[in-house]
């Protein structure tokens, strides 16, 4: 895993006042832009890569932009070395700016080179502003909800949080269908929910519970028990019920990969099955992701890269 990008220090008056956003009024040219866009891409530390050989040529610009946007937020809204009400105000300055880039149909004059970048994919692939205020309100929320008493609460971050990822992926891919967007959030919500069961215990270490609490009631699995990050039977038949449904979500993602760009079906596919490969971890270690952070192995990428070579081959055949 490779280190998280450094975007800079954001500046903050005592009395919590935003006055600059790490990044703002630097890089304003649009080839600088992307640049700076391409060069957070390429540092990504993720388990998959952001775009691949199977990525076409012309929108893997695009991609490395909406990549850069997500990254931005999350160490708005996770890493910046402040409380969670000024991450929230830091998170509002950002959304401020996005407004300013999306006026008057994407010409507005944003401060931060991200969204000077995000303005030329968006007039380009005609996407409107709402799937990246909706991926901002995610980050906000995480600011000030930190437990879910049900799946239907958890769905609703995901939401914001996972959802729009999707939907912007369809954009960059000539897609504007609000059948696909509604398959795609499928395979989004099932990433997400991987990777909160992948991440327990770094979540934790920010004091947040993404576990649905009537799914602790129902096995008798207390929050002073997840607190002490408590790894018996009840915890595992818990985490094995969640695994599941998430497993289901995945499953149902799959009837996208036959009505989208075969192109970009590859890459459903690279994120569907990297995702169930966090999955298939967390059971063979039995399901005890406090001791242990599950991860998918070197081996086990390759294999899928090979996997995905011949299904783009594939669709490279059938490319529109």
């Amino acid at each position: 895993m490779s280190e998280k990008f450094d975007f800079g220090e954001h500046e903050v008056t005592e009395d919590g006042s935003v006055t600059r956003l790490a990044g703002w009024d630097t890089h304003q040219n649009l080839d600088e832009a992307q640049a700076f866009c391409k060069k957070i891409a390429e540092s990504h530390y993720e388990n998959f890569v952001v775009t691949n050989q199977f990525t076409p040529a012309e929108h893997v610009e695009h991609i490395q932009n909406i990549y850069a946007f997500c990254r931005y937020g999350d160490d708005l809204g996770d890493d910046a070395p402040f409380s969670d009400e000024i991450r929230w105000k830091l998170l509002d300055a950002w959304e401020q700016d996005l407004s300013e880039a999306a006026r008057d149909d994407w010409n507005g004059n944003p401060r931060h080179p991200i969204l000077k970048a995000i303005q030329a994919t968006a007039r380009e692939k005609g996407i409107p502003r709402q799937p990246f205020w909706k991926l901002i309100q995610a980050f906000k929320m995480d600011q000030t909800k930190k437990r879910y008493a049900d799946f239907d609460e958890l769905r609703r971050y995901c939401f914001y949080s996972a959802d729009p990822v999707g939907h912007l992926f369809l954009y960059v891919y000539g897609h504007d269908d609000e059948e696909l967007r509604a398959l795609s959030d499928w395979t989004c919500t099932a990433l997400q929910l991987a990777n909160h069961w992948q991440d327990v215990a770094r979540d934790l270490d920010q004091d947040r519970i993404y576990l649905p609490a009537d799914t602790m009631t129902r096995h008798g699995y207390s929050y002073d028990d997840y607190l002490s990050r408590t790894a018996d039977d009840r915890w595992c038949a818990l985490l094995a019920d969640e695994v599941a449904r998430a497993q289901e979500w995945f499953d149902k993602g799959e009837e996208l990969w036959q009505l989208c760009d075969p192109r970009l079906a590859v890459d459903l596919m690279m994120f569907s099955w990297g995702g169930q490969a966090v999955l298939a971890s967390i059971r063979k270690q039995g399901f005890d992701t406090w001791r242990k952070r599950p991860r998918v192995s070197k081996l086990k990428q390759f294999f899928l890269l090979m996997k995905a070579r011949r299904k783009w081959r594939a669709a490279l055949k059938h490319a529109v």
